[in-house]
């Protein structure tokens, strides 16, 4: 997978990530967890481990978290402070064997992945899922939907938005990603082989405490606008000045939709929702 994010930017989102989190999916999955005498957890495209940090304490007894990514320097900040949790790293790209890991696995999760991954890829994901009976939960993953302060629109808004999503849509190194869709995709194909799910938003909803995250969110949409509108590139980056200068504002407001997935296996449970 070609797509690469630096410890920075990672950084920058993880407070946010946390918080947006959709909590209510914790319910059914903490219920299969103990039913199940769960314990090994695979986290596809780690990166420094954020979801990691944000998952294992909320899950009971003896955890080892196998931990891939192709960024081995990444990789070397996902760490544990609890003593009930080892950590195995992985150096691998999710192109080529990655999903070999899911076997013997009980719970497979990623973070901010599914939108940038191939709907063939996303289909054999599932099934390797489905091949051990594991359960699988995704977290923001990217809707589509970017939001504003409705006392401050600006008319290039939606010229940038539909941009981005098509950028999305693009190859990131597993094939024409599937991008806002991927998480109803997702859904779907876990539905289809007898999974129960859970989708749920988590929408980020960040305001003038986040400006760091916002100009760095608004810095990366202009650049992925111009690749995909350069007649227009001008006007873009005039928007993107726009835009950032606006981002302390004390009424600023931004939302950046995304979706949460949980799904379980077959004996699970049996609501679907």
């Amino acid at each position: 997978m070609s797509e690469t994010f630096d410890a920075a930017w990672l950084e920058l989102r993880e407070s946010v990530d946390h918080r947006s989190r959709a909590v209510p999916i914790l319910d059914p999955l903490l219920g299969w967890w103990t039913a199940r005498g769960a314990s090994s957890v695979l986290d596809l495209g780690s990166g420094t481990g954020s979801n990691l940090r944000y998952l294992a304490p909320k899950l009971p007894g003896q955890q080892r978290w196998t931990v891939l990514d192709h960024d081995a320097g990444l990789l070397r900040r996902a760490r544990s402070t609890s003593p009930a949790v080892t950590v195995h790293p992985v150096v691998r790209d999710l192109a080529g064997v990655g999903l070999t890991e899911v076997k013997g696995t009980d719970l497979v999760t990623a973070s901010a992945l599914l939108d940038l991954v191939s709907e063939a890829w996303l289909d054999g994901l599932v099934d390797a899922c489905v091949a051990s009976r594991c359960g699988a939960l995704f977290a923001l993953t990217y809707d589509g939907t970017i939001g504003w302060s409705r006392d401050a629109e600006d008319p290039f808004d939606l010229r940038i938005r539909d941009a981005v999503n098509e950028h999305q849509r693009r190859d990131k190194g597993l094939g024409p990603a599937r991008g806002p869709d991927a998480a109803p995709v997702a859904e779907e194909f876990f539905r289809a082989r007898g999974y129960s799910t859970w989708l749920r938003p988590s929408p980020w909803s960040l305001g003038p405490s986040d400006a760091a995250l916002s100009r760095a969110l608004i810095a990366g949409w202009v650049v992925a606008a111009v690749e995909m509108l350069p007649a227009e590139a001008a006007e873009l980056r005039a928007w993107g000045a726009r835009r950032a200068a606006s981002a302390e504002s004390p009424t600023f407001t931004l939302t950046v939709g995304h979706w949460d997935l949980l799904a379980l296996p077959p004996t699970a449970a049996s609501s679907r929702s």
